[in-house]
């Protein structure tokens, strides 16, 4: 298997030995090997199980050790967008074997189309072991979905350009845990109105599990800290991941008590310049492929001033 270097926003890409796979309580977890499979579906084609095309679609996608081809299907980029359709669509974290690192808390969806907004359509999480109903989201709340960069998903897709849609939970989803997203119609539309992603109602489509590797930073990431704060993190090394390494990041700005870990540990983290500080936490195999990252950023400002002391007057007696 060949080095690669994809890294995903607060998203997951591995096959956890523990995880129960989606849609089914007996479901074999993926294999690495086929965790590498780069997923590309239709949105307005999802129904209640993905038909035998789309798995054969899947199949003779690229898998994530050669990102320099494209995609064959629909997906490649010179065939055409369905004029009235939201075009293809990829969910992340997702059931192809992306698993979302312990800690993160953001879901993503990719999409072909360069003009998708967030619509009126109403999204809900369930966990998959009860169906029971973890969080709604309306997609329309800027604090909750945002426009995200156009990151190495895109290339690995075979996506010269699009638009990457970010979806902030209010909880950190539980370590083992799966869960599955079902999606109002219009969740997703054209930026003028005119087309509208259809509905997602099944436990299959966009389904994925959490790893039991990961970071739990003491502040959330997007906390607003000061200069010269100390933040800590505890950073989770478990099987099949058997290093996490400190990434992408400014010396100048932010720097860490360790940079790599073999097991378990404390990351200390001290913020030195104002504005935002990202760092990423990447967990790799012992072969060392990636297997998934999380981005942690803290916007700082300068400390208050301490207040001078009011002096006191000096009391006579007359």
């Amino acid at each position: 298997m060949k080095k690669t270097a994809l890294l995903f926003i607060m998203t997951a890409a591995v096959a956890a030995a523990l995880l129960t796979g989606c849609g089914s309580e007996s479901a074999a977890v993926p294999s690495p090997e086929t965790a590498q499979t780069a997923p590309a579906a239709d949105n307005d084609k999802a129904d209640t199980a993905e038909s035998d095309s789309q798995e054969t679609d899947a199949k003779e996608e690229t898998a994530e050790d050669k990102p320099s081809a494209a995609p064959a299907g629909e997906d490649s980029e010179d065939a055409p967008l369905p004029g009235d359709s939201i075009g293809p669509v990829s969910f992340m974290p997702n059931e192809k074997g992306y698993y979302m690192v312990y800690g993160s808390n953001t879901l993503h969806a990719y999409f072909k189309r360069q003009d998708v907004i967030p619509g009126t359509g109403k999204m809900t999480v369930h966990r998959l072991s009860d169906d029971s109903v973890v969080e709604e989201i309306n997609l329309e709340d800027k604090e909750k979905c945002l426009v995200g960069e156009q990151d190495s998903t895109f290339s690995l897709l075979g996506w010269n350009s699009g638009t990457h849609l970010v979806i902030r939970l209010a909880d950190t989803p539980e370590s083992g845990e799966t869960y599955y997203v079902n999606l109002e119609e219009g969740a997703f539309t054209s930026s003028d109105g005119t087309i509208r992603s259809k509905e997602l109602t099944d436990a299959s489509s966009w389904c994925y599990g959490v790893a039991n590797y990961g970071v739990v930073p003491s502040l959330p990431s997007g906390s607003a800290v000061f200069v010269g704060d100390v933040l800590t993190a505890d950073i989770l090394v478990r099987k099949p991941a058997v290093l996490a390494r400190v990434e992408n990041y400014d010396e100048n700005r932010v720097r860490f008590n360790e940079k790599e870990f073999q097991q378990d540990g404390k990351l200390d983290i001290k913020i030195y310049q104002l504005g935002e500080d990202p760092f990423t936490v990447t967990f790799y195999d012992e072969d060392d492929n990636p297997l998934g990252s999380i981005t942690l950023s803290y916007t700082a400002s300068m400390p208050p001033q301490p207040e001078e002391e009011i002096p006191q007057k000096t009391i006579t007696d007359l």
